[in-house]
């Protein structure tokens, strides 16, 4: 059965993660000021710590329940860990600057996503797939939109929006309903073995390891095992003849 349409992942995959240091900065700045204004003197060391205990447990979470903590969650969870009393206009602030400080400090497509985009769009249904962190669903379209991407898709599967995050079948199951095609008409491109391989594996969509961007953080997951993929890409401009020849 030919392929009618491409699920694509948003993190080392569509985009990279440039300006995560001006991000944390910003962060940093935001959580210092809210608590000197509570009457809190924490230190950059101690608020290191507690934003990396943060993502562990994001990765807890993400990993055995299949799913991903909300921005607000996880600002509570470095909330708790400096021993800081809740405050609603701190825990706003804070949010807001976790959220959307991505638009200050916006992460780049890939080399080559832009083009191969357009010439996909002309023949596929492309769709999102994403695992959302600090910067949630409406933010990450928001970098689309001003790419000039976003029209170029059918349909967003993000994991603060679905309550689940792939592998979980529901990930894949909302792009593909926007698109309108079976499992086995669809290919998903993804940069992690564990959930964007084996969950699109497990719904019966033919799947594409991408391996395109150096620094994706979880390149070691995976760069010396098996993979389940139909097909690794080193590079967008792989992708075009990868589809055509999955669809023979």
């Amino acid at each position: 059965m030919p392929i009618r349409a491409i699920t694509i992942d948003f993190w080392n995959t569509l985009y990279d993660s440039q300006g995560g240091e001006h991000r944390n900065r910003d962060r940093y700045i935001t959580v210092m000021t809210n608590a000197r204004r509570l009457g809190y003197d924490i230190t950059a060391e101690q608020l290191k710590t507690a934003q990396q205990s943060a993502w562990e447990h994001f990765k807890d979470v993400w990993r055995t329940e299949h799913r991903t903590p909300s921005t607000r969650s996880l600002v509570e969870y470095i909330w708790n860990i400096l021993n800081i009393p809740a405050d609603r206009q701190a825990l706003d602030e804070v949010t807001s600057a976790f959220e959307e400080g991505i638009l200050k400090y916006p992460p780049s497509l890939l080399p080559g996503a832009l083009e191969v985009l357009q010439q996909l769009a002309k023949h596929y249904y492309l769709a999102l797939i994403s695992d959302t962190a600090f910067s949630p669903g409406r933010v990450l379209r928001r970098i689309m939109e001003y790419d000039g991407i976003a029209e170029y898709f059918s349909a967003f599967s993000f994991s603060d929006e679905t309550g689940v995050s792939k592998p979980h079948e529901r990930a894949y199951y909302v792009a593909l309903r926007g698109t309108n095609c079976a499992p086995s008409e669809a290919v998903h491109i993804g940069d992690i073995e564990r959930t964007d391989i084996v969950g699109a594996k497990n719904v019966g969509m033919w799947a594409v390891l991408f391996a395109g961007d150096p620094n994706a953080r979880m390149n070691d997951e995976h760069k010396d095992m098996p993979t389940q993929a139909d097909a690794r890409a080193e590079h967008w401009s792989d992708i075009p003849t990868i589809v055509q020849s999955l669809s023979l």
